[in-house]
């Protein structure tokens, strides 16, 4: 028993705490192959970096004998058959097999859809609704960036039209999937005729029209829509970069 005395201006406080000898066994615990897919997939390792941690923890004695060090230089092996290859694009050509071994139900309702691209990608996974479960890759392109006609293809090689996720992506990969003209242009909304032109009563005017149709050539629309725009979800801070970003340009 050990007694602890803190002096408070004018309170005395007195802690009295337990310590009682730990009952676990000091023995090391040997990983089995399971603990250790666990434990790379965590840390989120490479391959060259999942084996180089095999080898070190063998070197250590902390695997058990049954557990592979290689295991992972052909784990993608299991997943290849559902994967094809077009150019420079790589996308998922049987969504239904890719679940099952994954051990996941195969609720589109569940799922949504993620697009995005860098100055070298672009790439589309899929995202489960309260990120319980790990991504799902679907397209990824090397030296492709996102105009529409590559959007339309990454769309149409992983069959969009028949599951209809909800996609969650960014406001300048929205209006490329509507079909919008991109730059500053006077209708830049897909969901309201809100006319970014009109400075005089942008702080005046509180309600915009809806948008009612979408037909080609007007009000900014010069491609047919990829998507339906109820099937879109606006993440709040992509709301909050592009309204900063709209608001610090004018």
């Amino acid at each position: 028993m050990t007694f602890f005395i803190i002096d408070f201006s004018e309170f005395w406080v007195f802690f009295s705490f337990t310590f009682e000898t730990s009952t676990s066994s000091c023995e090391p615990h040997l990983l089995t192959q399971g603990e250790l897919n666990d434990l790379v997939r965590d840390f989120k390792l490479s391959k060259k970096q999942a084996e180089l941690l095999g080898s070190r923890l063998r070197g250590w004695n902390l695997l058990q004998k049954d557990t592979k060090v290689c295991f992972f230089r052909n784990r993608q092996e299991e997943f290849q058959d559902f994967y094809s290859e077009e150019s420079d694009l790589v996308y998922c050509n049987n969504i239904c097999a890719v679940m099952d071994v994954l051990h996941h139900e195969h609720k589109t309702t569940e799922w949504r859809l993620f697009i995005d691209s860098s100055k070298t990608s672009l790439k589309a996974v899929r995202l489960y609704n309260g990120n319980k479960f790990p991504s799902v890759p679907l397209d990824y392109a090397t030296n492709m960036k996102e105009p529409y006609e590559n959007l339309k293809i990454l769309l149409e090689k992983i069959q969009y039209d028949k599951y209809c996720w909800t996609i969650c992506c960014d406001l300048k990969v929205i209006a490329l999937l509507m079909g919008l003209q991109l730059g500053y242009t006077r209708f830049c909304c897909f969901l309201c005729e809100w006319d970014s032109r009109d400075k005089k009563n942008h702080y005046i005017k509180k309600e915009c029209p809806k948008r009612e149709s979408l037909m080609l050539g007007q009000k900014n629309f010069v491609h047919p829509s990829l998507v339906n725009s109820d099937m879109i979800i606006l993440p709040s801070l992509r709301i909050k970069l592009g309204l900063s970003k709209t608001l610090l340009r004018h």
